[in-house]
């Protein structure tokens, strides 16, 4: 089985892992942290370099041994590969009964028939949605909704590879890596919204200083 959260992690910050680790304990196992290096148009590209966000992850990683590790096969990637793509090609590794779980946040899932070949992801993937319970889900389109509400499931079963969605009752810790980068380059404090040994590592490689 494998659990994946992506991102760009630029820096890692305790909304990440707190996300991680809810679903980790939601599932009773390991979430692979995925980094991206490719990014969206609408979106900017990672301010520091590939090697460091890995060295931050790891860092994580190490810290909750129990509940973290690192899925690197996006890594060698430098353009954006929406994520039809990247669950391709895992698939392609994988056995077909392999399980796959997907960690979306409540506003990227009601918005996801905006993605490339949105329907397809349901048959590569099982999601698990993180989201607080009164969150509306009329806010999907009809199209959405109607598809969504033939896979949700109150029991996940470990044996379907794909096709599921789970939702967690999860409320997100606000904060932002973009967020993080400007305090940082501000000299603003910014030590609270990081684990701290990420803060440490970003001040002692003055990360971010010269956005």
């Amino acid at each position: 089985m494998k659990i994946l959260l992506g991102g760009t992690f630029d820096p890692i910050h305790i909304g990440h892992i707190a996300l991680a680790r809810h679903v980790s304990n939601h599932l009773q196992a390991k979430v692979s942290l995925m980094p991206l290096n490719g990014v969206p148009d609408y979106k900017a590209p990672p301010i520091v370099t590939l090697d460091r966000r890995l060295e931050m992850l790891k860092i994580i990683c190490d810290k909750y041994p129990s509940q973290l590790d690192l899925e690197l096969s996006e890594t060698h990637l430098n353009e954006y590969s929406p994520s039809y793509f990247t669950l391709k090609r895992l698939r392609a590794t994988m056995a077909d009964n392999e399980v796959i779980f997907f960690i979306l946040g409540g506003d990227s899932f009601i918005s996801i028939d905006s993605w490339h070949h949105w329907q397809e992801l349901f048959t590569l993937s099982n999601f698990i949605v993180a989201m607080r319970p009164e969150y509306d889900l009329n806010k999907m389109s009809h199209e959405l909704n109607t598809m969504v509400q033939a896979l949700i499931v109150n029991q996940v079963d470990y044996s379907k590879p794909c096709g599921q969605i789970i939702f967690t009752d999860f409320t997100p810790i606000e904060v932002s890596s973009t967020a993080i980068r400007q305090a940082c380059h501000n000299n603003d404090k910014f030590s609270q919204w990081l684990e701290p040994e990420i803060y440490q590592y970003i001040i002692q490689h003055k990360l971010y200083k010269g956005i």
